[in-house]
Formats: structure tokens, C-alpha cells, sequence
């Protein structure tokens, strides 16, 4: 599926089409808010809008306001990557590495993620990172995976900060380090990753990579859970 030319006239209407479909699923939203944002967003993506593809890649896959469809989830996530969104891109390269809407291929859900990474989106550097890691879609290279999540993570990318962690606390592509395993763990749990917290607790525990304390152990393990049972 490709997103059809749009004429200056056809281009702004696609794009009030398209806000009109955000305020729908914006606003606390109804059933049929969210029906009616569907029927909006396939309007916006016919006269050409490259977000309202993305915006149905999502609300098809996740069944929001109208009937899971991974097959037309992926199709929309495809035509928002032949236009350039980075964010198109890296679903296109999940939903491959994944087998969603479209049968399993990691070595072109490394090249979608390639893209959307080159075009921006450090979760695709985090991803790439793993695929690296653990040899799927590529030759397995612990080093370069090291190296694309500490990039992600210096971007801000939390589970990449919490593989940097992991990393540095095994070895894996990096020589171990607990200091800077702790550290790194320490980023991603106060951006609220649940497993860094857990890991925090640990180390704290045992005094690895910091100074042994009871008190901030206990803390982070009830962090961890306090989290858990949010995500």
C-alpha cells in the first residue's frame, strides 16, 4: 500500500481530517469517539496523510475503535515507511521480526529497522542493539549490540539505558564493570523500569557496584513491585 499524491488543496484538508481524528481519540475518549476517529483517520490517509497511516497502523493492531487487523495494521505501518516516517519504519521492522500481519523475516526487519534508526528513532538503535546481541537478522556480535544500546541509551532510550546495565554487569561486548552496570541501572529505574529497580535492590543488597545498604534495597524492591504492578 502506497500514500496516494496530495494535491496543496488535497494536502490541507488531509491534515484538518487528520487533527480532527487526533481530537477524537485525544479527548476522553467513547466507543464512539474512537469509531469515529477510525472513519476520520481512513479519510486523512486517503487524500495522502503519512500520520494518519501511522495513527491506523496503530488502532488496527491494537483493535482501538474498530477490529484487530494485524494484516492492515502492518499495511498501514508500510505505507507511512515508503513515505519516510521513521516511526513507520521501525513497526514495519517489528512487525517482521515479530511475524505480526506478515510472515516472520528478520533479516528485513534489520534492514526496516536500519532505516528507521538512520532517520532517527533511537528505539530502532536499541532494537538493532539486540538483534546484534543475540544474532537474529544478523551475524551475532555482542560488541556492536553493546555499542547501538549505549547509543540509544545516551538518547534516552530507557530499556536501552537498563541493557547498558545488563551489559556492563555481564560482560557482554563490554568488560564488566558494576559501577557503571549500577549506574546505568539507576537511569532506567527512575525512568520507571521495573526490572532496574529489581536489579538496584540486588546490588544494594550484596554491595555490588555500590555501597552494601538495607534501607535502599528494601526501597528498590518495593519500587520494582510497585511497578510491576503498573506495567
Amino acid at each position: 500500500m502506497k500514500v496516494r499524491s496530495a494535491t496543496r488543496r488535497g494536502s490541507r484538508q488531509a491534515m484538518r481530517i487528520f487533527a480532527a481524528a487526533r481530537r477524537k481519540f485525544n479527548q476522553p475518549a467513547t466507543a464512539e469517539d474512537a469509531k469515529a476517529g477510525v472513519a476520520l483517520l481512513k479519510q486523512a490517509a486517503e487524500l495522502g496523510s503519512v500520520g494518519a497511516h501511522e495513527w491506523l497502523g496503530f488502532v488496527y493492531n491494537d483493535g482501538y475503535g474498530t477490529r484487530r487487523n494485524r494484516r492492515l495494521a502492518f499495511q498501514h505501518y508500510m505505507a507511512a515507511a515508503e513515505s519516510g516516517s521513521a516511526w513507520g519504519e521501525y513497526h514495519v521492522g517489528v512487525c517482521f521480526r515479530e511475524g505480526t500481519g506478515v510472515p516472520n523475516d528478520d533479516r528485513l526487519a534489520v534492514l526496516w529497522l536500519r532505516r528507521a534508526a538512520k532517520h532517527g528513532d533511537f528505539t530502532a538503535l536499541h532494537v538493532l542493539g539486540r538483534a546484534y546481541r543475540y544474532g537474529w537478522g544478523v551475524p551475532k556480535n555482542q560488541r556492536k549490540g553493546f555499542e547501538l544500546h549505549l547509543q540509544a541509551a545516551k538518547l534516552g532510550e530507557c530499556e536501552a539505558q537498563f541493557s547498558v546495565g545488563v551489559c556492563f554487569s555481564r560482560g557482554e561486548g563490554v568488560v564488566p564493570d558494576p559501577k557503571q552496570a549500577f549506574r546505568w541501572y539507576l537511569r532506567a529505574a527512575k525512568r520507571g523500569h521495573d526490572d532496574a529497580a529489581h536489579n538496584l535492590g540486588y546490588f544494594y543488597e550484596i554491595g555490588r557496584g555500590v555501597r552494601m545498604n538495607q534501607r535502599k534495597s528494601e526501597f528498590w524492591y518495593a519500587r520494582a513491585r510497585e511497578l510491576g504492578r503498573r506495567s
